[in-house]
C-alpha cells in the first residue's frame, strides 16, 4: 500500500516537471520569438505596433481582391509588367514586423511601393498612413515624421474643406442626408464645423501636440463611428486607419517633446507636408496624399462608347474608390475603350481646364479640342447610322457626351431650376428657368451640363451680357428669350455655337437681321 501510494506520487511528479517543462518552453518559445522585438522597442511602443499590424491587417483583408492579380477591374500599372498576388506577402510582412520590427517594416514599405507601382488602383492613403504610424512606433525618425504626416492630413482636410465649392456643396449633404437628418437645413452648418474642427486640430498639433492627443482620439473615434455600419455604412476600407489613428496617432501627439523641427530634415519634412498639398491643384500631388477627404474637388471621367456611356467609379468588389487623377483615368480609358470611344475628363479645380480624348486606332490615347469631342453622330442614333452606311463602310463617328458637373445639378437643384432627362441615367439635355427662379449668378452653373441642347428664359430678368455664359455650350439647339429685355447685342454672344437654330424672341427688342447672324442654317450640318 505504501509502495503504491509512493509509486503515485512519482508518476504525479514526473506529470507535473513534464507540464512545466512543455509550458516553460512553450514560454521561452513566444518569448524568443516576440520577446525579442518587444524588448528591443519597449513594451509600450511594441504594443501600439501591434494596434497597428492588427489594423493595416483588417484593412488588407477587407480589400483582398484588391491586392490579386485580375481581370476586372483592370490594373492600372505605372508600366507593362506582368501581374502577380501581393496579398499574402503583404500579410507574411506584418508577421515579420511583429518578429522584427525594422526590417519586417522595411520589407512592408517595399511591398507596398511595389504593389502600388504594379497597379495604381492600391494608391489608396489608409494602407501608406497605417504603415507611417507602424514606422513611429519602431524609431525617434518615424515618430517625427509620422507627427507631421497627421499634421499635414488634419490641416488641409480643413483647408480643402473651407475652400471648396463642392464640400459646402453636394458632398456635405450627402453626407448628412445619408446620416438620416434634415440635409437642407443643417448641411452648410455641418460643412463648416468639420472644416474648422479639422483645421483646429491641426494646427494644435503643430504648437501644441500634447493637448491635440485628446482632439485626435475623440475625433477619428467620431469618424470611425459615423463611417460604421451603425450610421453612413461607407467606405469600410478606411475604418481601421481611423481607428489606428485614434490610438497610435494620439500616442505620437502625447509623446511629443519639441513642437520645432530638432533638426535639418525634420525641417525638410514639416515644409513638404504643410506646403506639398498645394500641389494638388496643378495636378502634381495626388489628392488622397494631400489631405482631400471627402471635399469633393477631385477629376471625374465618363466614356463615351456606342453602346452608352460609363463613368470611371471604383468599388465594387474592390472596395476602395477608383484613384481619380487625370492620369489614372486615362489610364483605365486606355484599358477598358475600342478605338473610335471618347472620354471626358472634367476638373472641378480652378487652375485646371477639362480634357477631352479619343482612343485611335494604335489604343492611343489622344487629346482633342471640346468640339472635335462633341462631333459625330449621337449614341441613340449610332445603330441606325451604321445601318444606312452599310457594314463594309467605316463607321461613323460616335459623338461624345460630356460629364454633368455634381456641383452644377446641385445648386440649380436648389435654387429650383428644372431640368430634363430623356432617360435614367441620361445626361441633361435642357433646363428652363423661370421668373422666381432665375439668377444670373446660376448662369455660370450652365456650363458643368456640356450636353444642354435647350434653355428656356422666357419671362426672365435675363439681360444682354447674361447670355455670356452660354458661349462654351457647343451643343445648344434652341433658347428661349421671349418676352426678355434682350436685344442684338445680346444674342451676338451666341455666334459661336456651331448648332444653334432657334432663338425665341416675342415681344423682344431682336431684329430678323440679328438673328441671321447667330441662328446656323440646317444645310450646314450635312448629311
Amino acid at each position: 500500500m505504501r509502495s503504491h501510494t509512493s509509486n503515485g506520487s512519482w508518476k504525479a511528479k514526473v506529470v507535473s516537471s513534464a507540464t512545466k517543462n512543455s509550458t516553460e518552453s512553450g514560454t521561452s518559445f513566444w518569448q524568443t520569438v516576440f520577446g525579442d522585438a518587444s524588448t528591443r522597442i519597449g513594451q509600450a511602443n511594441y504594443s501600439l505596433l501591434v494596434v497597428g499590424v492588427l489594423c493595416q491587417c483588417v484593412t488588407i483583408a477587407i480589400t483582398w481582391l484588391l491586392w490579386q492579380a485580375r481581370v476586372t477591374p483592370p490594373h492600372l500599372p505605372t508600366f507593362d509588367v506582368p501581374q502577380f498576388s501581393f496579398g499574402w506577402l503583404l500579410i507574411a510582412s506584418l508577421v515579420g514586423i511583429l518578429i522584427r520590427p525594422r526590417t519586417g517594416l522595411a520589407i512592408h514599405w517595399g511591398l507596398l511601393v511595389v504593389a502600388a507601382i504594379f497597379d495604381q488602383f492600391r494608391l489608396q492613403p489608409q494602407f501608406f498612413s497605417i504603415a507611417v504610424l507602424m514606422t513611429a512606433c519602431v524609431s525617434d525618425v518615424g515618430h517625427r515624421v509620422a507627427r507631421w504626416s497627421l499634421v499635414s492630413t488634419w490641416v488641409w482636410a480643413g483647408l480643402h474643406k473651407l475652400i471648396s465649392p463642392d464640400w459646402f456643396g453636394f458632398a456635405s449633404h450627402w453626407l448628412v442626408a445619408r446620416s438620416g437628418f434634415d440635409a437642407d437645413s443643417s448641411y452648410l452648418g455641418f460643412a463648416l464645423t468639420v472644416a474648422l474642427v479639422e483645421l483646429a486640430v491641426g494646427v494644435l498639433a503643430i504648437f501644441r501636440p500634447r493637448w491635440a492627443a485628446p482632439a485626435c482620439l475623440i475625433m477619428h473615434l467620431g469618424i470611425a463611428l459615423t463611417i460604421s455600419p451603425f450610421v453612413l455604412n461607407w467606405n469600410e476600407s478606411v475604418l481601421p486607419w481611423n481607428l489606428s489613428v485614434a490610438v497610435i496617432g494620439t500616442w505620437v501627439m502625447r509623446t511629443t517633446k519639441a513642437w520645432r523641427p530638432v533638426c535639418a530634415w525634420e525641417t525638410a519634412v514639416c515644409a513638404v507636408a504643410l506646403i506639398g498639398p498645394v500641389g494638388f491643384y496643378g495636378g502634381y500631388v495626388d489628392h488622397g496624399f494631400s489631405g482631400v477627404l471627402y471635399s469633393a474637388s477631385i477629376p471625374q471621367g465618363l466614356i463615351t462608347t456606342p453602346a452608352g456611356t460609363r463613368p470611371i467609379e471604383g468599388w465594387g468588389e474592390l472596395r476602395v474608390p477608383f484613384p481619380k487623377e487625370r492620369r489614372t483615368i486615362r489610364n483605365y480609358f486606355r484599358q477598358v475603350a475600342q478605338p473610335g470611344d471618347k472620354l471626358h475628363l472634367a476638373d472641378p479645380r480652378p487652375w485646371l481646364d477639362d480634357a477631352f480624348y479619343v482612343l485611335d486606332a494604335e489604343h492611343r490615347v489622344q487629346p482633342i479640342n471640346r468640339d472635335a469631342f462633341f462631333a459625330g453622330v449621337p449614341i441613340e442614333s449610332f445603330a441606325d447610322e451604321k445601318n444606312r452606311h452599310g457594314s463594309s463602310s467605316k463607321p461613323p463617328e460616335i459623338s461624345g457626351v460630356g460629364h454633368d458637373s455634381r456641383r452644377s445639378k446641385f445648386e440649380l437643384r436648389k435654387a429650383g431650376v428644372r431640368m430634363l432627362r430623356r432617360g435614367e441615367n441620361q445626361p441633361i439635355f435642357a433646363v428652363e428657368f423661370t421668373t422666381e427662379t432665375f439668377d444670373p449668378a446660376l448662369l455660370s452653373y450652365l456650363e458643368g451640363l456640356p450636353n444642354l441642347m435647350q434653355i428656356q428664359f422666357a419671362g426672365t430678368r435675363i439681360q444682354d451680357a447674361d447670355l455670356a455664359a452660354l458661349k462654351n455650350l457647343r451643343l445648344l439647339t434652341g433658347i428661349g428669350l421671349d418676352q426678355t429685355k434682350v436685344t442684338d447685342q445680346g444674342i451676338r454672344h451666341l455666334s459661336e455655337l456651331p448648332f444653334l437654330q432657334y432663338v425665341g424672341c416675342e415681344e423682344t427688342a431682336i431684329t430678323p437681321e440679328g438673328l441671321a447672324a447667330v441662328i446656323k442654317p440646317i444645310e450646314s450640318f450635312g448629311d
